[in-house]
């Protein structure tokens, strides 16, 4: 048997409307060697049913399943279990382009970079491009400029620890990605939209509360707190320094909220 040098990993919880759609798109790759693990995180619907149904169309596509330990746990364990030599993470509700897999893959055999993404597109209830910075080891530490369906090394995912369970509520794809920011690893975009995320009223990107967010990024920040120290001068300007432009033609400069200095225009 030949071993995949891709192995894609979908967490499915309870999503028996698309998890058909998803493994779909995987089936369609023109490129040829992967394989498909599906984790089935104790849904209670007829997802598990589904997913057993594709496994007998295809033996790249095969079944893991455990009881409900929520995302990160289901994709973890996916990856454990993967035999490729590169991971691409899928949610169960989301697809790719017939040719995603071999134009990730191509850009990391020409050692583009370590992990490797392309433009996004929304689908399903809100539509339109999905737009992101190009990440920067500048704009990472603060907020996540990557979605989880990247290419990347499985080694690397060994060497980090997998996903952070503690990120369970959310934000677990930047916690993990600040890995190989703090590494000065190459992130790099493929200028192609070939991954398609599904947005609907009920997307997880949409219920994480300001509560939990400013919980999960406090934690985040201890964690990382060695690449954080490193840029305490980029940290600081962004939240004790402000600029503000007044209608009045001056300038206010802004300390910890306190107005410093007021400057008139030429």
């Amino acid at each position: 048997m030949i071993t995949p040098e891709i192995s894609v990993i979908i967490p499915c919880y309870n999503q028996e409307k698309y998890i058909g759609e998803c493994i779909d798109s995987v089936l369609a790759q023109s490129f040829e060697n992967w394989e498909c693990i599906v984790v089935n995180d104790g849904s209670t619907d007829n997802s598990l049913n589904i997913i057993k149904e594709y496994t007998k169309k295809s033996d790249k596509i095969k079944l893991l399943d455990q009881k409900n330990s929520r995302l990160v746990t289901a994709r973890n364990n996916g990856i454990k279990n993967a035999q490729g030599k590169y991971i691409f993470p899928l949610d169960g509700d989301d697809k790719i382009s017939p040719d995603c897999l071999a134009k990730l893959y191509e850009a990391m055999e020409q050692k583009k970079g370590d992990v490797i993404f392309s433009l996004v597109d929304f689908f399903g209830e809100k539509t339109g491009r999905f737009e992101l910075e190009l990440p920067t080891k500048q704009n990472m530490i603060f907020n996540n400029k990557v979605v989880c369906s990247a290419l990347y090394k499985k080694s690397d995912f060994e060497k980090y620890g997998g996903y952070d369970i503690n990120m369970n509520k959310g934000l677990e794809d930047w916690e993990f990605w600040l890995n190989f920011v703090e590494d000065n690893k190459v992130f790099h975009r493929v200028d192609e939209v070939l991954f398609y995320y599904r947005r609907t009223d009920g997307s997880f990107i949409t219920r994480i509360n300001k509560k939990t967010q400013k919980q999960l990024k406090a934690y985040i920040y201890k964690k990382h707190k060695k690449l954080y120290f490193s840029n305490l001068h980029l940290f600081i300007k962004k939240f004790l320094y402000h600029k503000k432009q007044t209608a009045s033609g001056h300038t206010i400069i802004k300390i910890c909220k306190i107005p410093v200095f007021r400057l008139k225009n030429k």
